[in-house]
């Protein structure tokens, strides 16, 4: 029998420790405007366990559910590695499959080779809040 390797993903970042904010995601190349970056899927959180998310590290893998207020969205993949920009270069988009929750990432516009891929996250989180 001939086993049949995977085809490899390539994807247009890389993990990269950012100074003074932790990790993130930096560009391998240059990526054009409005261009798909990566996706990832989502688990759904009733409300009770939203706040024991929100007040622990995963926070910044926290996104509020579209349709529902009673429930939130965690998503864990490197898309919950890009950082706050008030300003950002990448916009991410709910998208749902069948019946679960996707989040896409899209660039706004062209990023250099090197450069940190940004979200606004729509709080400022170094704020005591």
């Amino acid at each position: 029998m001939k086993r049949v390797a995977n085809p490899l993903t390539v994807r247009p970042y890389q993990v990269t420790a950012i100074p003074g904010r932790g990790l993130g995601l930096t560009a391998c190349s240059v990526i054009d405007p409005r261009t798909k970056i990566d996706d990832c899927f989502t688990w759904e959180l009733p409300k009770r366990d939203i706040k024991h998310v929100t007040e622990t590290v995963l926070n910044g893998n926290y996104f509020d559910h579209p349709l529902f207020s009673q429930r939130g969205l965690v998503a864990i993949g490197h898309i919950s590695l890009i950082n706050h920009d008030p300003e950002p270069n990448c916009e991410w988009r709910m998208v749902q499959v069948h019946d679960r929750w996707m989040i896409e990432t899209w660039s706004i516009r062209r990023l250099s080779r090197g450069e940190e891929l940004t979200f606004d996250y729509g709080y400022d989180p170094t704020s005591e809040g």
